[in-house]
């Protein structure tokens, strides 16, 4: 499956800064789709039959609008499509992608047609869209590799180009004490 996620993300340019939603949703297809045999892994699991119409509208990354305001059809934003947003809003409730590089739940989402976005308007718009988002992104990318933050180093994370590590040095969270220890403390 990490050959079908880094193709993915490859063909799609998606960025590392949203690599969680594409993975959960790449997990998400895996287990709703048959591969061996003649049920999918989630139905052998529950014994349910599957519904995967949420998975299939969009592709994860597809550029969509929304609407914050239904009633107004002229109030429409552009964004990126990052899968079904369950426990939050009502079926077919999705995470959108702002141009602000937030992440927002959204029912009223559509493609971008390939007949609007041939019209010079919506090309302006995707790319009014884009420059902010790829500026927020780089924001987020420099706040998430700031060497303030060396106390949320673990142990499965690579330390920043250039730290020289102590032998017996642990970044981990601080060891739990046994319980022992603790009731011999007391």
């Amino acid at each position: 499956m990490s050959k079908k996620i880094k193709a993915r993300r490859a063909r799609r340019k998606i960025p590392k800064r949203i690599w969680d939603f594409h993975i959960v949703w790449e997990g998400q297809i895996y287990s709703r789709t048959v591969h061996r045999g003649h049920t999918t892994p989630l139905e052998d699991l529950t014994g349910d039959t599957i519904d995967i119409s949420e998975w299939t509208e969009f592709e994860f990354y597809d550029l969509i609008v929304y609407w914050d305001d239904r009633g107004n059809e002229a109030n429409q934003s552009i964004g990126r499509w990052l899968g079904p947003s369950h426990h939050i809003g009502s079926a077919l409730c999705y995470f959108i992608l702002t141009e602000k590089a937030t992440v927002l739940s959204r029912t009223s989402v559509q493609h971008i047609t390939k007949e609007d976005f041939e019209t010079q308007e919506m090309k302006e718009r995707v790319r009014v869209y884009h420059e902010p988002l790829n500026s927020n992104m780089d924001a987020v990318s420099e706040y998430m590799n700031g060497e303030d933050d060396i106390d949320f180093i673990t142990d499965d994370v690579a330390l920043p180009v250039g730290y020289q590590v102590e032998e017996g040095e642990y970044f981990g969270l601080p060891r739990m004490p046994d319980i022992d220890e603790m009731i011999n403390s007391g």
